[in-house]
């Protein structure tokens, strides 16, 4: 009994200093501002989110975290092959459903910078140092728990705003799902640094969409409950999906209905058992 109370006291305190370090991480992006760089487009955010980069990059480092062992490049395997397939056709959806502005070269280049340095801060909290610290717990609920931190930490921009309630549950619930897949990107890449462009790629209409700028309509959107709360769910849906498949496969396995369109399409004989 007395184990157990320790156990339970040694995870609530790892709860509150993960949401303290969540905390800390939207702080350097609040209060950080670099006035020495500020009239240039993109500068200023550049450098919050490379310096909440660096800082959790260091944590991770000195505090030996398993999530070090993804600090390299991706492996060349058919595994990570398919997730990089499935991957790029968000990637490529995303752009081109974007009403893509010409910018003048260097607004262009300080842009592409201003999406890796998201990439690289918010990969180094989320998926760098607190799954990393979660991975002892198991794999599932590291990326369940990392991913729901990571979509909470987004409310941070609808903290003042004239926003509705719905377009924040919205946005949280489409980011936890995003973190869902691009920590599995990052497992079966056996990669953070693929991770960290793949999330650069899908910011891409921040900088390059014209119709990113906010025009007010937004804040008017006022669903029924209905369409308010499902409204992210097959979103999240396709994330989460996808991913609990990669896993599977890069676990070894195939799941069974896998196996069963396999066979109705005749692509495997039966008895002949699907591996990864």
């Amino acid at each position: 009994m007395a184990l157990l109370m320790v156990a339970g006291m040694r995870n609530l305190r790892l709860g509150f200093s993960l949401i303290g370090l969540s905390i800390f991480a939207l702080l350097i992006l609040d209060f950080l501002p670099g006035p020495w760089v500020n009239e240039m487009r993109y500068a200023d955010s550049t450098f919050n989110y490379v310096v909440m980069g660096l800082i959790f990059y260091c944590a991770i480092y000195f505090l030996g975290l398993q999530s070090l062992e993804f600090f390299r490049l991706p492996r060349i395997h058919f595994k990570a092959l398919l997730a990089l397939l499935v991957a790029s056709f968000f990637v490529i959806a995303g752009i081109a459903n974007s009403e893509n502005a010409h910018l003048k070269p260097w607004v262009a280049v300080r842009g592409i910078g201003f999406l890796l340095a998201i990439g690289f801060g918010e990969e180094m909290l989320s998926r760098g140092f607190t799954y990393g610290v979660l991975r002892r717990f198991g794999n599932v609920r590291a990326i369940f728990i990392s991913s729901v931190l990571f979509g909470l930490l987004h409310l941070n921009l609808y903290v003042g705003a004239d926003w509705g309630s719905w377009l924040a549950y919205s946005h949280v619930m489409k980011t936890f799902g995003f973190g869902v897949f691009i920590c599995t990107l990052m497992i079966v890449t056996r990669s953070i640094w693929v991770a960290v462009i793949f999330h650069a790629l899908c910011d891409w209409s921040i900088v390059f969409d014209k119709a990113f700028i906010d025009t007010g309509d937004e804040s008017n959107w006022q669903p029924g409950l209905w369409e308010g709360l499902s409204s992210p769910l097959f979103e999240v849906f396709i994330f989460c999906g996808l991913a609990m498949v990669l896993l599977w496969i890069d676990r070894g396995s195939v799941p069974a209905w896998m196996h069963r369109l396999a066979l109705k399409w005749k692509l495997v004989k039966p008895g002949y058992e699907l591996t990864a």
